[in-house]
């Protein structure tokens, strides 16, 4: 869990929901496993510059490398090379989001 973990914030490139736990993927390619659901780490602090994509994925700006439209669809592609969908309902925020921070 969390407490026997010693990382930077900075270095988590996203995190997904597992039922009621929650999966830190950090950008060395070390997974690390928390107790708490994905909702509760979305109302941290620390997790400001991140992103929610769908109900499963919570994923750090910093490491967004690229994304595409096509047909109504948004695909978002990670620096560690991960592609995830984003959700129907979220697509026109993401959308804006990702580009105020291309700007």
């Amino acid at each position: 869990m969390l407490k026997d973990y010693h990382f930077y914030w900075q270095d988590i490139v996203y995190l997904k929901a597992d039922a009621n736990y929650t999966q830190f993927y950090l950008k060395n390619g070390k997974k690390i496993i928390s107790a708490f659901t994905l909702k509760r780490h979305e109302a941290d602090e620390r997790l400001k510059g991140f992103l929610r994509l769908n109900k499963s994925y919570l994923v750090n700006q910093q490491y967004i490398s690229q994304y595409s439209t096509q047909l109504n669809q948004i695909t978002v592609y990670l620096t560690n090379g991960c592609e995830i969908k984003v959700a129907r309902r979220r697509r026109l925020a993401i959308k804006k989001a990702l580009e105020d921070s291309s700007d």
